[in-house]
């Protein structure tokens, strides 16, 4: 419950949610998401009902073939990141909705 004097939490909209592994097993990745949030925001989808909240996981449970990443809506998984993929992955996913196939291993709502 909350209290009278409590600050009600706020978030800024946002159309999709990256989780990036920054684990010790996909390689302690900080450096491409920090190029990933770099890339998102010099594309323009950093604020507004069209924007990418980009954040870090410790470990998503998928060890193999790391960096892995999954995006919602859709639960949409994507592994072997390198900053190419992290590119197309921004125009063609989040400016376009269509997932690149051929480096999604899961997606919920398929």
């Amino acid at each position: 419950m909350m209290s009278e004097n409590a600050v009600k939490l706020t978030l800024s909209p946002y159309e999709y949610h990256a989780v990036m592994c920054v684990g010790k097993s996909c390689g302690e990745n900080m450096p491409l998401l920090k190029y990933m949030k770099e890339a998102v925001r010099k594309a323009g989808l950093d604020q507004g009902e069209a924007a990418v909240r980009v954040n870090r996981a410790g470990c998503l449970g998928v060890c193999d073939q790391g960096p892995i990443m999954v995006i919602y809506p859709g639960g949409v998984w994507y592994s072997a990141l390198n900053e190419a993929k992290i590119d197309k992955i921004i125009s063609s996913h989040f400016k376009c909705g269509e997932p690149v196939a051929e480096w999604v291993f899961h997606a919920q709502d398929q």
